[in-house]
């Protein structure tokens, strides 16, 4: 879901939340070899949910979104965020979200020969 968002968002507003995605991905992957996991756990958890707030704060920023579509975003995220909060996700080498659980079915596509596609920082 932050993914899929991600990639909705407007190039400066990419521009401007990359260095607090890369923040989420460093710390997802300090978390593998972490001494302390439950403290890296809370801290992947933290900027999780900052990166969320953060993309909710575009969203809501975005004239082109109405209000139910904000709060349908924010209770997306939330859910999303309870879920990875919970442990229910547990990555390995490899592993790889099937393509109908990666994006949602009403999402634009994209291939690699789009130009002007960016990645989000954590991928």
């Amino acid at each position: 879901m932050l993914h899929y968002r991600w990639r909705k968002l407007a190039p400066g507003d990419q521009e401007r939340l990359g260095g607090l995605a890369g923040t989420v991905k460093q710390r997802a992957l300090d978390l593998r070899g972490a001494s302390d996991p439950d403290g890296a756990r809370r801290e992947l958890d933290g900027s999780n949910r900052e990166l969320a707030d953060a993309i909710v704060d575009c969203a809501e920023a975005d004239p082109g979104l109405d209000e139910i579509e904000v709060h349908r975003l924010r209770s997306d995220l939330a859910r999303e965020l309870d879920r990875l909060a919970s442990g229910e996700v547990r990555a390995q080498a490899g592993d790889a979200p099937a393509v109908d659980e990666a994006v949602p079915a009403d999402a634009e596509t994209t291939t690699g020969n789009d130009k002007g596609a960016k990645r989000a920082p954590w991928l």
